[in-house]
């Protein structure tokens, strides 16, 4: 059964001419796309999917942070961010699913502040994942190639770390109430796609979608490929030195700054992984965002539905990647607080595990 293609709605403009007679014109919003019941109920699925695997995974992470003292690093700080992001996003998944299910094409089935709460809190999300991963990349350029004591660093300063998840959110929630602001288009139901994004049949909608295809690829993207490339050019040139200098290596002093200096390489790396993974699980849906052709208009739910899926793959990497998270989510899924290596003292007193 298929949806009933429905009439192109309209929206009118006015302007006055060159003597100051006002002339009104109709213009025909985007084509609505129609979806089968199969492709509506696959769409369902996997979203369902995804958000039993977010909550989880997610989940794990924020609670083995709490868990757990030795994860309690600056760094994770932005990590338990990204969390919390993605806990958001999968939270506000059953609001897709009623949008997805609802026969009425025409309008949100449901009160239109629902929707337009969750037009809002997906974009906050989206942004707000763009700007973490942004910030751990000049993060990580900081604190591998700072000259002074790797815990001196600025970026692992308390403060500038509360700052700069506090500048994440803001300017998330900012572009969030552009359309608001500007009248750069609507948040709510979007009969284009009966979703609750952004209206397409504003006319000012296109306007918007370009601002969030600026701002989530040429901009962030930027920032975080140059970043990454100056850490591993660092990286390279401080290997090449330390095998140039074997006798240094053998003084206690350059085993430390060499094993903290392995350290942070091996932490760029994971958190280099996490990037290119929302890379490819953003691109799609960025480059549906700058086209207008019938096969990107198609594309672009599915599109949709890549960047939500990861939502629920970091902590994947996590437990792939970092032992330190692998090994406290094992001790959590098997229900063993014994096993969570230097537990929270909230947990009851028991000897620390440091090593």
């Amino acid at each position: 059964m298929n949806r009933s293609t429905l009439s192109n709605p309209t929206f009118t403009t006015s302007s006055m001419d060159a003597y100051g007679n006002e002339t009104v014109s109709l213009t025909t919003a985007p084509p609505v796309v129609t979806w089968s019941r199969a492709e509506r109920q696959f769409q369902v699925v996997c979203l369902a999917i995804i958000m039993i695997i977010g909550i989880t995974g997610n989940g794990l992470v924020i609670l083995s942070v709490i868990m757990s003292r030795r994860l309690r690093t600056v760094t994770n700080v932005y990590v338990v961010n990204l969390a919390l992001t993605d806990l958001l996003t999968v939270l506000n998944i059953p609001w897709s699913v009623v949008a997805l299910l609802s026969t009425n094409r025409t309008g949100w089935p449901l009160a239109e502040r629902l929707c337009v709460h969750a037009a809002g809190t997906s974009i906050v999300c989206v942004n707000s994942s763009i700007y973490t991963m942004v910030m751990i990349a000049i993060s990580r350029l900081i604190m591998v190639t700072s000259k002074r004591n790797y815990r001196n660093a600025w970026t692992l300063k308390r403060s500038w770390v509360i700052a700069a998840v506090i500048f994440i959110w803001s300017i998330s929630v900012f572009v969030s109430l552009l359309p608001v602001l500007f009248d750069v288009g609507k948040l709510g139901f979007d009969t284009r796609y009966g979703s609750c994004t952004w209206d397409s049949s504003h006319p000012n909608s296109p306007t918007y979608s370009t601002i969030l295809a600026v701002l989530w690829f040429p901009v962030s993207f930027s920032v975080i490929i140059v970043c990454y490339l100056l850490v591993f050019r660092h990286i390279r040139n401080h290997t090449k030195m330390m095998k140039s200098d074997l006798t240094l290596r053998n003084t206690t002093d350059n085993k430390l700054a060499h094993r903290l200096n392995k350290t942070q390489i091996q932490v760029t790396k994971n958190l280099f992984c996490v990037v290119i993974v929302y890379v490819i699980c953003l691109t799609p849906f960025g480059v549906c965002l700058m086209l207008d052709s019938d096969g990107s208009i198609k594309a672009t739910p599915y599109a949709a539905m890549i960047l939500i899926l990861n939502s629920c793959l970091n902590p994947l990497i996590y437990a792939a990647k970092h032992p330190n998270f692998k090994s406290v989510f094992k001790s959590i899924l098997k229900c063993d607080l014994n096993g969570i290596p230097d537990r929270a003292c909230c947990l009851g007193n028991t000897t620390n595990r440091s090593n």
